[in-house]
């Protein structure tokens, strides 16, 4: 798929929604800015950009159609799962792309997970930082993306379980291991 099609087909979809089509084209240009930093996969890090928010404003029964009981069971309480492992459904069912590094990127772009590659830590990050996004660790965490991927998302995540916690969320057992798989990354890189 040319990534001007898929811009395109995610346009058609988030018609009704022109700020989470602007978000998806910043969070597509901050990863590609990563991808070309780190040597990762442009290609793979620009689709899995452009569809990681596909499915965001399909209903919760929408979403869990394409989704295992276990899979419905597992996230119950987060249900912010839901929007991603549909939309990599939805790409590999609908639109016939079968890599399984786009797939994950997509899946796991909302808190990561313990055994993420560079293309899942760049989607995920590009989420985090795009330039249309404001919150008080932004401007930081932009700056050491480029520096320090691992300890960007790890600071991201800490701050965000933070913020949940304040507002009386859960917080999957999954981003607990997210962090703790970081440390370790980070502190062998040491």
């Amino acid at each position: 798929m040319k990534i001007n099609d898929a811009k395109n087909i995610v346009k058609k979809k988030l018609n009704n929604h022109p700020n989470r089509y602007n978000h998806i084209i910043r969070v597509y240009e901050m990863a590609v800015k990563l991808a070309e930093h780190y040597n990762a996969d442009v290609y793979k890090v620009s689709l899995a950009a452009i569809f990681h928010d596909y499915s965001k404003y399909d209903t919760i029964l929408e979403q869990t159609k394409y989704l295992s009981k276990d899979e419905v069971l597992l996230y119950e309480d987060t249900k912010v799962m839901y929007h991603s492992l549909s939309a990599a459904y939805v790409l590999k069912n609908e639109f016939n792309i079968n890599d399984c590094e786009i797939l994950n990127a997509i899946k796991y772009h909302v808190w990561g997970h313990p055994k993420m590659t560079l293309i899942d830590k760049i989607v995920l990050i590009s989420d985090k930082i795009e330039l249309g996004r404001n919150y008080p660790l932004v401007e930081e965490l932009r700056k050491l993306a480029f520096k320090d991927i691992n300890l960007a998302i790890y600071k991201f995540l800490e701050d965000n379980i933070t913020y949940n916690l304040n507002k009386g969320f859960k917080i999957h057992k999954s981003q607990y291991e997210t962090i703790e798989s970081l440390k370790e990354e980070m502190h062998e890189n040491t």
